[in-house]
């Protein structure tokens, strides 16, 4: 006969005998596997970069988990983090992502690893935002050929660039703010030609390739900006201007219909009337 030991003042759910007393102490016995691919990420300065390893069920299990908040089973999943926090200059760091996580009798596999690029573009702590750049998918599997060449590194490309609109946020009314987008490219550092095309650094391989396999993935920053919305600001030899629209109070400001007429924004406590060169242009303090 088996004997439960309860904690004291411990409330748990009645769940046949010690089945929840047990699940808490197998739960607490959890490993990643020796047997793991190497991730070298690049990012320029004043960016940082995290990879995220999502881990399933392998198949033919159920790797169910009792939720108190839930009232109920679900299926297990596991994920592991990695960030490279942002500094003043480029850098490089790599991290050993495992293919497998057990836990409680359950064997989990990697089903895929996300990216997410942060970035900074002034000194106030608003002033950054990041993006959801990619990443890489892991498929079942497969069956060795002798005639497929299996590199022992794959390489990914990113090129980030900022996008710039008037905020319509409390916080940062009628200021500049800038969005972080960040897309795939050629081996030459070249974007798509049109949006429609434009994806973002995403590979995908089998997980028995994966083993001591290395994936570089590099992001550099485009010299170039952008507005956030097309046909909202007109290009100028000496800046980008955004267009009045209808009015003042027009919340789009669309350029069609009226590509005569501007509205002025706020940057660095100034209101101007060009971006990015308002300070240039000598414009008055608001």
């Amino acid at each position: 006969m088996r004997t439960c030991l309860w904690p004291a003042m411990a409330v748990l759910p009645a769940l046949g005998g010690c089945s929840f007393a047990q699940q808490i102490a197998e739960s607490s016995v959890s490993y990643y596997s020796s047997d793991h691919f190497t991730l070298v990420a690049t990012v320029p300065a004043n960016f940082g970069f995290t990879s995220k390893a999502h881990y399933y069920p392998k198949p033919g299990q159920t790797c169910k988990v009792y939720s108190p908040g839930l009232g109920g089973y679900v299926t297990r999943q596991q994920q592991k983090s990695n960030t490279i926090e942002a500094k003043a200059k480029a850098q490089t760091a790599s991290t050993d992502i495992p293919l497998e996580y057990h836990i409680a009798g359950c064997s989990m596999e990697l089903g895929r690893v996300s990216y997410e690029v942060s970035g900074k573009y002034g000194a106030g702590s608003l002033d950054r935002d990041y993006d959801q750049a990619g990443g890489l998918s892991v498929r079942a599997p497969t069956v060795d050929s002798r005639s497929e060449i299996i590199p022992s590194t794959i390489e990914q490309r990113g090129l980030c660039l900022w996008l710039f609109q008037i905020s319509k946020s409390k916080a940062k009314l009628g200021n500049i703010e800038k969005l972080l987008s960040c897309n795939a490219t050629d081996e030459n550092w070249s974007l798509k030609k049109t949006k429609y095309e434009t994806r973002k650094p995403v590979g995908s391989i089998a997980i028995n390739r994966l083993t001591n396999t290395t994936i570089k993935v590099e992001f550099r920053l485009s010299n170039e900006e952008q507005p956030s919305i097309g046909d909202t600001w007109i290009k100028f030899p000496n800046g980008w201007k955004p267009c009045l629209g209808k009015g003042p109070n027009d919340p789009f400001g669309f350029c069609r219909g009226n590509n005569k007429d501007f509205k002025t924004f706020k940057m660095n406590d100034h209101v101007c009337t060009v971006y990015p060169n308002c300070a240039e242009q000598g414009v008055v303090n608001e």
